[in-house]
């Protein structure tokens, strides 16, 4: 009988071990303001990024990804939940209501600070299912004046928190990440490192301690960098090889590009913001390399993108990075500011590699995750997300969804175009200035740079679109703006003088 015991449990433990590796691992790495412009398989020809143009190589490239938002704690919400930001209530960061005052039209919305308990995140959910979780890097998920950790990662599915507060920046990307100035932003979690050790690297350095650990065990593991992110700071070594590598291109200095009354950076020649960009591609390469080690590279889906678009446009010349083609960066509703980069690595699919120009955007995380885990999907959670598994394991794969959309009712310092909404549908996209009620219409096959507006010349389709975002506010009870009945300004225009 304690043979037959012995014999049972021990089969036991095997089917169990045996359903456990096959349920593959993920990998999401979030990388925070990164632009669509700023790595090489993208068009970037001064950011140096090998090994993430070769993970590109081994997956598929989407050349119309989207972060739901323009800001990041919003787009943060979005891939946690499934749900468009507005409908959460999470408008922008930290609860916070934007610029306001007599001299904007406008009255934004007060969004919601945290993310809500009552929300079933994506980790919760793979936790449900067996997973190991662990949240590494950035959260912003919580309103900063609140000092408890009532809505850390720990609060929605994270087994592991390493560096995730508050707030969305660090004192510093070096050692003791800690800023004089600022000390609200220093980085919890990290006292035992040593001088001269890099943020970017030790986040890496505490996810292969996660992967080496969990290696037997099926794991989700959200790695959220926070590069390139503000302080604009590099390792000394890499900001001297760009400085060489700039001063060689021999570029006009304090070049922008006017975008209503501020100014877009023309080029990518910024020493420290390429030194950034290139510590990030060797920390990718460090996870692949861990993972192709422990042979567990063909049994982790790996999902590759940013937050939202790169940092671009200020009231001067001096944005670290530059977003053109794409018009505006970081805040804005442009695609500057909305398309990011997105990479997808899919064990079954990894000899088909190709770009796919479906349109995908952050809500989609979630549900893609659980299909590609062959889980059961939850649509009355990632109820605004579609799988994007159709499309990752077929060329001819589409998706069956008529529009994404956007909404961002906030007034930011980096964007003077002011609160303002868009839907993308098919090869349309609709941009709405909520304090004029200004649209423009844009091909964005023929015009990645939204230059022609043809509004006028389809009106018929200008007047659709604009009616879908409108029933589409309703539709999720987003929050949107009032008018300011003490406003005494004067509203930007289209252009910078």
């Amino acid at each position: 009988m304690k043979k037959l015991l012995i014999f049972i449990l021990g089969s036991l433990l095997i089917i169990s071990f045996a359903y456990s590796k096959s349920k593959p691992n993920v990998i999401l790495i979030l990388v925070d303001d990164l632009g669509s412009m700023d790595i090489g398989c993208y068009g970037s020809s001064f950011h140096e990024t090998p090994h993430i143009d070769q993970l590109g190589k081994e997956g598929v490239i989407f050349d119309n990804a989207y972060s739901a938002s323009p800001i990041c704690t919003p787009t943060r919400a979005s891939i946690l939940t499934g749900k468009y930001p507005s409908r959460l209530g999470i408008t922008n960061h930290s609860g916070i209501t934007g610029s306001q005052g007599p001299k904007y039209k406008l009255i934004a919305p007060k969004p919601i600070a945290n993310l809500p308990h009552e929300e079933n995140t994506l980790a919760e959910t793979l936790k449900g299912h067996g997973y190991r979780t662990a949240h590494i890097g950035k959260w912003h998920l919580q309103q900063h004046n609140l000092k408890t950790k009532e809505f850390f990662p720990e609060a929605h599915g994270f087994d592991i928190n390493i560096a995730g507060h508050r707030y969305g920046q660090p004192g510093s990307f070096h050692y003791p990440y800690k800023s004089k100035r600022h000390p609200s932003t220093n980085v919890p979690g990290l006292d035992d490192g040593q001088e001269g050790e890099y943020l970017t690297d030790r986040l890496t350095d505490e996810a292969i301690k996660f992967i080496d650990k969990n290696q037997d065990e099926p794991f989700f593991l959200n790695l959220w960098y926070y590069t390139v992110h503000t302080p604009i700071e590099a390792k000394k070594e890499k900001e001297e090889k760009y400085k060489k590598k700039a001063k060689a291109l021999n570029l006009p200095k304090n070049q922008g590009v006017p975008e209503y009354a501020s100014w877009q950076r023309k080029y990518q020649d910024e020493p420290k913001y390429a030194g950034m960009v290139e510590s990030l591609d060797e920390n990718v390469s460090r996870i692949l390399q861990k993972l192709s080690e422990l042979q567990l590279d063909q049994n982790t889906i790996i999902i590759f993108t940013s937050d939202n678009g790169g940092l671009s446009t200020k009231k001067n010349k001096t944005a670290p990075t530059s977003n053109l083609p794409l018009r505006a960066g970081k805040g804005w509703i442009y695609e500057g500011g909305i398309k990011v980069p997105m990479i997808v690595r899919y064990p079954p699919i990894t000899t088909q590699h190709y770009r796919s120009k479906e349109a995908v955007v952050s809500t989609d995380i979630y549900p893609s995750i659980l299909d590609m885990a062959n889980l059961p999907l939850l649509p009355e959670q990632h109820v605004d997300g579609v799988s994007i598994k159709p499309v990752l394991t077929s060329t001819e794969g589409k998706l069956d969804r008529k529009a994404i959309y956007f909404h961002y009712p906030h007034y930011h310092h980096i964007n003077s175009m002011g609160p303002s909404g868009a839907v993308r549908m098919g090869k349309y996209k609709l941009v709405e200035r909520y304090e004029t009620g200004d649209i423009e219409l844009f091909d964005m096959e023929a015009d990645i740079g939204e230059t022609n507006d043809l509004s006028k010349k389809l009106p018929e389709i200008a007047r659709e679109m604009q009616g879908m975002l409108h029933q589409w506010l309703k539709d999720t009870n987003s929050p949107t703006n009032k008018i300011n009945p003490n406003f005494n300004g004067t509203i930007p225009m289209h252009k910078a003088t």
